[in-house]
């Protein structure tokens, strides 16, 4: 399998998503930036409703430093290259802060402390380390969960 250079892997994973947005019957307008705390808004024209996408995309084993969006109006996708040739499909995984307060109950004690913003949920390792490694067993049951976008942007 041909590797997708790094600094173009975020940006494939980010328009592969709009484009299952877009399949699915919903707008979707990728942000640009540097600075930017969303990829993907993704909108229901029917009635309005909008939620905030975070893409995270991996070719190797695991997701690195993956900090958890917060909040009924933001999900994260999960993007999985590893594998896939240029004709194939990638897997995704559509995790939401229900997924990330499971995960986080689970591996709690080897923390040092979980941080909550408004619009984040991050977990602090003794070594002053931020985020979590997620690989696709930890996130299996989420694998093409687009109901989980899909029933977010039909509630008003």
């Amino acid at each position: 399998m041909a590797r997708i250079e790094k600094s173009l892997l975020g940006l494939a994973g980010e328009y592969l998503v709009a484009g299952e947005i877009c399949r699915r019957g919903y707008h979707a307008q990728i942000t640009f930036g540097r600075w930017k705390n969303t990829d993907i808004l993704a909108v229901n024209l029917a009635n309005g409703n909008t939620i905030l996408v975070e893409v995270k995309s991996k070719q190797g084993r695991e997701w690195p430093n993956v900090k958890g969006s917060k909040g009924k109006k933001r999900i994260q996708i999960l993007v999985d290259f590893k594998g896939k040739g240029l004709l194939e499909r990638p897997d995704f995984y559509i995790i939401d802060e229900g997924f990330r307060r499971k995960y986080l109950e689970k591996i709690k004690n080897k923390l040092k402390e979980i941080i909550e913003t408004e619009e984040q949920i991050i977990p602090v390792w003794p070594d002053g380390w931020k985020g979590v490694s997620l690989r696709p067993e930890d996130v299996k049951e989420y694998k093409e969960r687009w109901d989980i976008l899909e029933n977010k942007l039909r509630i008003t």
